[in-house]
C-alpha cells in the first residue's frame, strides 16, 4: 500500500513538475510576443533630413495635407501620421539647422524605419561639402547600420533651371563621399591612433551607393506650388513595412 502511495506521489510531482515549466514557456512566448508588438508599433518613424531650406517642410505638407504651408526655418520637428498600404507611418520632419540637428536625430533613430534625405537640386552644387557631410553622418551612423535602415536621396526642386539630376547629383555626392571617408578616417587615426571602425562603402574601392550595407535610392521631386512631384516619394513609403 506505502509503495503505491509512494508511485503517485513521485507521478504528482513529476506531472507537477511538467505543468510548471509549460506555464513558464507559454508566459515567457507571451511576454516576447507582447514585446515583439511594442517594438513593431514604436519602430514606425521615417526621418525628412537636409540642410536648411531644402525644401523638406514643403514636402512633408504635401505628403500628409496635399497643400503648402509657409516655410521658416525651424527649431523643433514636424511630426504627423502618413498612412500606407500596410500600416501607419509616422513622419518626422528634423531641423537642419547644425545647432539642433543632433538634438532630434539621436531622439529619433533609434526608432527609425527609413530616412528621406532632401538635397536642393539647385544649390547642390554649391553646397556639396556641407550636404556630402551630414549625409556621411547618417550613412556612418551605427544604429543606421545596424537596422539597415532603407534611405532615399530627394533630389528635390527639379523644376528650378539650373537643377541637377539625380544622376549627376549621385556622381557628386560619391565623388564627395570618397573624399570625405578618407579625411575622417586619418582625422580619427592622428587623434588616438586607431582605424575608423566604421566603414563606408568597400575598402580600397572608391564610394559607390551601392556598396552600402543598407539600400539607397535616389528620386527626383518637386516641391514648389506650381508643379509639385511626390509621387516617388509615395511609391517608396508604400515599400516601408
Amino acid at each position: 500500500m506505502s509503495l503505491n502511495v509512494a508511485k503517485s506521489s513521485g507521478n504528482d510531482y513529476i506531472l507537477t513538475k511538467e505543468l510548471l515549466v509549460a506555464l513558464l514557456v507559454l508566459l515567457f512566448t507571451v511576454v516576447l510576443f507582447v514585446l515583439w508588438k511594442k517594438s513593431r508599433k514604436t519602430h514606425r518613424d521615417v526621418l525628412l533630413v537636409g540642410l536648411c531650406d531644402s525644401g523638406k517642410t514643403a514636402l512633408f505638407s504635401y505628403l500628409l495635407y496635399k497643400k503648402p504651408v509657409q516655410s521658416f526655418t525651424s527649431q523643433v520637428e514636424n511630426i504627423g501620421e502618413f498612412k500606407n498600404k500596410k500600416n501607419l507611418l509616422r513622419l518626422v520632419d528634423i531641423p537642419g539647422h547644425e545647432r539642433v540637428f543632433t538634438k532630434y536625430w539621436d531622439a529619433y533613430k533609434t526608432s527609425c524605419k527609413g530616412v528621406m534625405f532632401v538635397v536642393d537640386s539647385e544649390t547642390v552644387q554649391t553646397d556639396i561639402c556641407d550636404v556630402a557631410e551630414l549625409l556621411y553622418r547618417i550613412l556612418t551612423d551605427v544604429t543606421i547600420q545596424t537596422n539597415k535602415t532603407k534611405i532615399i536621396i530627394l533630389c528635390n526642386k527639379q523644376d528650378k533651371v539650373l537643377a541637377k539630376g539625380s544622376e549627376v547629383i549621385k556622381t557628386l555626392l560619391e565623388k564627395e563621399l570618397d573624399t570625405l571617408r578618407l579625411t575622417k578616417s586619418n582625422q580619427l587615426e592622428s587623434i588616438d591612433g586607431k582605424k575608423n571602425k566604421t566603414l563606408l562603402g568597400k575598402k580600397k574601392k572608391h564610394f559607390e551607393f551601392s556598396h552600402c550595407q543598407m539600400a539607397v535610392e535616389f528620386a527626383e521631386v518637386i516641391s514648389s506650388s506650381q508643379d509639385v512631384v511626390v509621387e516617388p516619394i509615395k511609391g517608396w513609403l508604400e515599400g516601408i513595412q
